[in-house]
């Protein structure tokens, strides 16, 4: 029997000196949040966090990923355009970044600095730049004596958000594709663990005709060890996912992910795969920053609650038409569009009185510029339908828009803030919407996407920011 026992004891620790423990810790949808409210998560309690997982694990035992997402979101990096969020990334040491849609939004050029500044990997399978792939698709690591690779992905429907990218030269091949295309050059590398980092969460929204789920992605490449997802905002602590692995970190800063792979060098498969969701505590300790990151954030916190203006009436989303045509005032004025359409596009609200930057902000958290079209009366009735449409929804997120300029009477004739009849259909009036409605609000708005699309709209993005109209128009009325 003491012979039984030692044999056991001698096979398990033999199996044990082949196997390799691989730390893998995700995060994803951190949109710039830098600073927080007392007692809230912030990237800065984040990053402590998570160094302290690195440390315990052993760098060379570790990978550590975001999964998009990261530098657009809060006031604070929209004032700086993100460098703040990749400057923390890099103190927290991560090794892989995979742009969100968000990331974006500040223009190629501004991603692709980031990108350069980051001192890890800028990995995007699905991106083409003015014929080029200005990042990676994948990587192999050497982390825990294992051949690790990793993929990036990011969302497939950016189109449908962002007004026309592939007119400056941005090019999002479908997932399905671009994994066809990268897998071959993945298993040639003959790797022992197979990661996919993806800004996608477990399910695809209907609204795009979804041509995939995650579960039918891990069904068509069922060598992917383990999913890191993202965009959804949903923390997943780990599921199976056909015979792959999906977790999910949440948003905001507010946890990460860990997931830790046991694997038998010798017999070259995995013993194991464990994950868990670490939400922040409310107490949080916050990363200690070095005097240059303290200027850059001191710096910031004064220039976000700059004052704006002195006398300002109320603004807030639950009076929406009057939020609404707030800033269709300020874009008319700046634009000369003959009609504007505009919603409430957060849940800010303001006090009457002063205004700092960072309220403004609070009422416009997008990157949103002005697009500009041509519409004929019919054109411009059918936007209208399609509005009023939205506003009888009653659906949670339908994103209702106003129109300022013009008004569809109980007759069906198109009547302009002057009172005259619009019907002549060879007269086109410029029509401004802000670029995420133009773009179909993530097919929301099929109508209106299919009408931006003809040639005689003469559809147009004016690269005004739509914060900074407000922020002017706040200036200019109300010192």
């Amino acid at each position: 029997m003491k012979r039984l026992l030692l044999s056991f004891l001698l096979i398990s620790a033999a199996l044990l000196a082949a196997a390799e423990k691989l730390t893998v810790i995700g995060t994803t949808d951190i949109h710039g949040h830098l600073f927080s409210g007392e007692g809230k998560p912030n990237l800065l309690k984040l990053v402590h966090a998570i160094s302290g997982e690195i440390a315990a694990a052993g760098k060379t035992n570790s990978l550590l990923i975001d999964c998009g997402d990261l530098i657009q979101g809060s006031a604070e990096t929209q004032l700086e355009q993100g460098k703040s969020a990749v400057a923390l990334l890099n103190a927290a040491g991560y090794d892989v970044w995979v742009p969100g849609n968000h990331d974006f939004e500040f223009g190629m050029d501004t991603l692709l600095a980031r990108g350069r500044e980051f001192r890890g990997d800028l990995l995007c399978g699905n991106l083409s730049y003015r014929g080029k792939a200005p990042a990676a698709a994948w990587k192999l690591y050497e982390r825990a004596g294992l051949k690790v690779a990793v993929i990036g992905i990011t969302s497939d429907h950016i189109a449908a958000w962002n007004w026309r990218p592939e007119e400056s030269g941005v090019v999002i091949p479908d997932t399905l594709s671009a994994l066809d295309r990268v897998m071959p050059e993945v298993m040639r590398a003959k790797p022992d663990v197979i990661l996919l980092a993806i800004h996608a969460g477990r399910f695809q929204s209907k609204r795009f005709g979804a041509s995939w789920q995650m579960a039918d992605l891990a069904r068509r490449y069922p060598q992917i060890d383990l999913i890191l997802g993202g965009h959804t905002h949903e923390p997943v602590a780990g599921i199976p996912m056909v015979k792959s692995w999906f977790v999910q970190a949440g948003k905001h800063a507010q946890g990460y992910v860990k997931a830790e792979i046991v694997y038998d060098r010798k017999q070259k498969r995995m013993l194991s795969l464990q994950s868990s969701y670490h939400a922040l505590a409310a107490d949080s300790t916050g990363f200690v920053a070095d005097k240059t990151m303290k200027r850059r954030l001191a710096d910031l916190r004064n220039n976000l609650y700059s004052v704006v203006c002195e006398n300002a009436p109320a603004l807030t989303w639950k009076e929406p038409e009057t939020l609404a045509r707030t800033f269709c005032s300020a874009i008319a004025g700046e634009t000369r569009a003959s009609i504007v359409f505009h919603g409430v596009l957060s849940y800010g609200a303001k006090h009457a009185g002063r205004y700092t930057r960072k309220d403004v902000f609070d009422l416009c958290p997008f990157e949103n510029t002005v697009v500009l079209m041509d519409l004929s009366p019919s054109e411009c009735k059918a936007v209208l339908e399609e509005q009023r449409a939205a506003f009888q929804s009653k659906r949670k997120n339908a994103m209702p828009q106003f129109a300022e300029g013009v008004r569809l009477d109980s007759d069906g004739k198109l009547r302009l803030a002057d009172g005259r009849v619009w019907d002549r259909e060879s007269e086109r009036l410029p029509v401004a919407f802000n670029s995420f409605i133009a773009s179909s609000a993530g097919m929301r708005f099929p109508v209106l996407r299919e009408i931006s699309r003809r040639p005689a709209v003469n559809g147009r993005d004016t690269g005004l920011k739509i914060r900074m109209l407000l922020e002017n128009y706040l200036r200019r009325n109300y010192q």
